[in-house]
């Protein structure tokens, strides 16, 4: 039977009420009680519980079920994993269908089963594990869904099985610019053969070009290293790299990078980005009522509507866009034939700044309205959320207002109080970015200020690039406050605020205890090379590099004493913005006259031979002595 005879019997199966009808099943019988189910066909009579087709394995029937089989794929799981919960249905489908070919799926429930999860060192939840004749032959690292687990099952129960054709296009340095260019839409993954996150991704982007196929959407790939040209050409500085094509213009993927996430993703980037309106009453009830509306009238598609069109892909999901090319419509909205609009809610209406912003540039590409559309969509003192802080309020620096904002209409009234006394002072200094934000939604950046007890209705702060500078709460907020208070940033004479714990009274350990407030001091003025962790109480990672640090700490003290060895709870204290925490412990070595320049320890393994040799590779100053711990 071909895999994709079988698929289709597969979905068939999940897809039609009543269809084992139609299928021969296996014969079960029973125990003489009629309570354990004994499954003929599989390799004679053994006693085998089973739960919708996928045999259940304990430590009584698993050697003697494994060791009778050619192939099986054992799931090993805990009942409480997540993952595992997302995994069950897809995997009791393609038991459903295996069952029929004869060729067993299994699990083990690792929290009851603890002896067996040990003996096959399984440290994750689920690992699948593909069993030959009793023997592990791999774990399974495939898509986790019905069509990748048969797939995979028939590829490895038949010696003579071939595999379909990839349905990913391999593209290089020759072919590249034609086939992105001849492509309406297409997702092109740049890839390196050594790198272990492309290989994750391989059966993920396999399974999604697979099912785009039907919707006639392309997925490629480019092997980077081998077109290192075309690689830098499109800035691609790590693997793997995705872009979204359209007729050749370059866009940022951001969806889920696996099967279903990449599906729903270019499903949705087929769609137009702009929605046509074509009445004047479809075209008010449209406008958002909390957000900038990006609006256009177009006589014809032509030069001027392919350009909106590529900037409304570019801000796909961050605006609202129109477009209509009816002149009833756009006289409704007060536009103008082929020129692009911002429409602002009749919230932010104020004699502070437009109601309608215009783009009149007949010759303007698509990069260049997405940057005009990324200023004048942002209202002189708009909300601040969660979900637009990333993309609208980056700039620096930025003043934020927190208090109860909420723009419905029971509550708008009092937001709109405090915002208008905002206003003057925003349009006074207009270098800076203005932002109003729910105090609730921002508790904790409020936490991160000391703000949390000030115990008034409004609280205001200062973000540049690297600190963050908190106003003294004052009983009434008033625009002079305000004012008074960025006019004293700008000269410098307000204090930046640190989350920081106690400073310590002394420095007994050989491995020095830094804090916010005395990182300046410790790190960055004093004349020493210095080794610093960051590191979570909670890691466990960390609690296992802690002996191995200490020691490394005592020995330099010795051997280097120009070296400061220091560990700071990157969760009880801020960290320096030169510093990149991506994970505990994260290790990073400063030398006495390069501070600004911090060097990763990128070793892999934290041994105290290899933090010696970084150290030793790495120091300014001294020699690190050759004698053996």
């Amino acid at each position: 039977m071909s895999l994709h005879f079988a698929v289709a019997i597969l979905i068939s199966l999940s897809c039609f009420t009543g269809a084992e009808e139609y299928i021969k099943e296996p014969k079960i019988n029973f125990d003489p009680d009629g309570e354990i189910p004994v499954i003929e066909g599989f390799g004679g009579n053994v006693d085998i519980p089973v739960e919708n087709d996928v045999l259940v394995l304990t430590r009584d029937n698993f050697i003697h079920v494994v060791n009778t089989k050619e192939v099986i794929l054992v799931e090993f799981y805990a009942p409480w994993c997540g993952h595992c919960k997302a995994l069950t249905p897809e995997y009791e489908k393609a038991a459903k269908f295996l069952k029929l070919q004869n060729i067993p799926i299994a699990k083990v429930d690792a929290d009851k089963e603890t002896e067996l999860a040990k003996e096959f060192l399984i440290s994750g939840f689920p690992t699948l594990k593909l069993f030959k004749k009793g023997t592990p032959v791999e774990d399974y690292d495939g898509p986790r869904t019905s069509s990748g687990f048969v797939e995979y099952m028939m590829k490895h129960a038949d010696p003579n099985y071939t595999p379909p054709p990839s349905s990913v296009v391999t593209l290089n340095s020759g072919n590249f610019s034609k086939a992105v260019k001849s492509e309406k839409l297409i997702l092109v993954a740049f890839v390196a053969p050594w790198c272990k996150h492309c290989k994750a991704l391989e059966p993920e982007f396999e399974g999604a070009a697979t099912e785009l196929k039907g919707d006639k959407i392309m997925l490629a790939k480019v092997d980077g290293p081998e077109n290192k040209e075309l690689a830098d050409e499109y800035g691609v500085n790590g693997y793997p790299t995705l872009f979204v094509f359209r007729n050749g213009r370059k866009f940022q993927f951001s969806g889920q990078r696996d099967q279903s996430g990449m599906i729903a993703y270019m499903k949705e980037q087929a769609k137009l980005p702009s929605r046509e309106v074509t009445s004047p009453l479809e075209a008010t009830n449209s406008l958002a009522r909390k957000d900038a509306t990006v609006a256009a009238y177009f006589t014809e598609k032509g030069d001027m509507y392919e350009e909106f069109i590529g900037a409304a892909n570019e801000l796909r999901g961050r605006l609202v866009f129109l477009h209509t090319f009816d002149e009833a419509t756009a006289n409704k909205l007060k536009i103008k034939p082929n020129n692009i609009n911002v429409i602002m809610p009749e919230i932010y209406h104020s004699k502070y700044e437009d109601k309608i912003y215009r783009y009149t540039k007949k010759t303007g590409t698509y990069k260049d309205i997405v940057q005009w559309l990324t200023k004048k969509t942002i209202p002189l003192v708009g909300e601040r959320t969660k979900a637009n802080m990333g993309y609208k309020y980056s700039n620096r620096p930025l003043v934020v207002i927190y208090y109860d904002v909420n723009f419905d209409h029971q509550y708008v009234k009092a937001t709109q109080y405090v915002r208008k006394i905002i206003l003057p002072v925003a349009d006074k200094f207009r270098d800076f970015t203005f932002a109003i934000c729910n105090e609730e939604e921002f508790d904790e950046e409020i936490k991160s200020l000391g703000l949390e007890d000030s115990g008034e209705d409004v609280n205001a702060a200062i973000f540049t690039d690297k600190l963050k500078y908190p106003m003294e709460p004052e009983d009434d907020f008033e625009g002079e406050t305000l004012e008074e208070f960025i006019t004293k940033f700008k000269k410098g004479k307000v204090k930046a605020f640190l989350k920081s714990q106690p400073i310590p009274k002394r420095q007994d350990s050989p491995v020095h205890v830094i804090v916010a407030n005395n990182f300046d001091k410790e790190v960055l003025e004093t004349k020493k090379d210095v080794l610093i962790e960051f590191y979570a109480p909670w890691c466990g990672h960390c609690k296992q590099l802690d002996p191995v640090y200490k020691k490394l700490a005592k020995h330099l003290a010795k051997s280097n004493p120009d070296v400061v060895v220091g560990k700071m709870d990157a969760t009880a204290n801020d960290v320096h913005p030169m510093f990149k925490i991506e994970g505990f412990p994260t290790i990073y070595f400063l030398k006495a006259n390069e501070k600004d320049n911090p060097i990763p320890f990128s070793g892999g393994d934290r041994s105290l031979e290899k933090l010696k040799e970084f150290v030793q590779e790495e120091s300014s100053i001294g020699e690190i002595g050759k004698d053996e711990l």
